[in-house]
């Protein structure tokens, strides 16, 4: 049996071998691959012209002045970015692969179920997502007048780091139930759920979604709270719950995986 440090090497290996199959599909259709990449950075400018008509008409947003909002904007990209280039593609093909009885490959895998599933491939083209939104970051933190060598930024990548958790393990359990339904088309439709309110303050929204949203269907952990970190209105309650709601979200993640695996019938069968 090899160690947990072989099997982390194992299974970097595997995804990074993954990663360059992908970027080499990516690249025998070059024009497609750049087409991809235009889209993700005429989104990005869509995005920032919004924020820009906004701030035409009113100095601040809920609290929020210009430079945050696009701060804020900048953060939701970034984590956005990343999630589709790793796990929301993958995750979203789940229920056709179920269908199909292409899941049984899966199985037979030398790798954990769920790490392949979710792993198996990278979605290059987010790079320009994930590079927009890294460059409007710099942007708009020189614009608020934040310093770039504090420890607010460490706090800034913990949360995001567990906003990220916290987005996957919603996917994970929104995706286990096509292994209880025959059909879940609207898995797709539970992912703009999530990735739509990612762009504004949560401060807009009147009290009682705000609670939904921090507690229901805790959303505002994945991009709200951490750019909290860096625009001085984090506290270190808001800290302890952020980690902990991102722990209790993993295990129900996991729990739900296994709970579908234990009810999937096998193609072959």
């Amino acid at each position: 049996m090899l160690s947990p440090v072989s099997n982390l090497k194992h299974w970097t290996r595997v995804w990074l071998s993954g990663t360059r199959a992908s970027l080499v599909r990516e690249m025998e259709f070059r024009g497609n691959f750049i087409a991809g990449l235009i889209r993700q950075l005429i989104w990005v400018s869509i995005f920032v012209l919004m924020v820009e008509v906004m701030f035409s008409n009113t100095n601040q947003l809920a609290g929020w002045d210009h430079a945050e909002v696009l701060l804020l904007l900048a953060l939701s990209r970034i984590i956005e970015g990343l999630m589709n280039a790793l796990f929301i593609n993958n995750l979203m093909h789940l229920p056709e692969i179920v269908q199909q009885g292409k899941f049984d490959f899966h199985l037979v895998k030398p790798l954990p179920v769920q790490f392949y599933t979710s792993l198996r491939s990278a979605n290059i083209n987010q790079t320009a997502n994930i590079v927009a939104g890294v460059f409007l970051l710099f942007y708009a933190s020189t614009a608020a007048h934040i310093s770039l060598f504090t420890v607010s930024w460490l706090w800034l990548g913990f949360l995001a780091i567990a906003g990220m958790i916290i987005y996957y393990s919603l996917l994970i359990i929104a995706a286990s139930l096509v292994f209880v339904l025959e059909r879940l088309e609207f898995l797709w439709g539970f992912n703009m759920i999530i990735s739509e309110p990612l762009t504004v303050p949560f401060d807009i929204f009147p009290s009682g979604a705000r609670v939904s949203l921090t507690y229901l269907l805790p959303l505002a952990f994945i991009v709200y709270v951490p750019a909290q970190a860096v625009t001085g209105r984090l506290t270190g309650q808001t800290i302890i719950l952020a980690f902990f709601i991102a722990a209790i979200t993993l295990t129900l993640a996991n729990l739900a995986w296994r709970a579908g695996l234990r009810r999937y019938s096998s193609a072959s069968s």
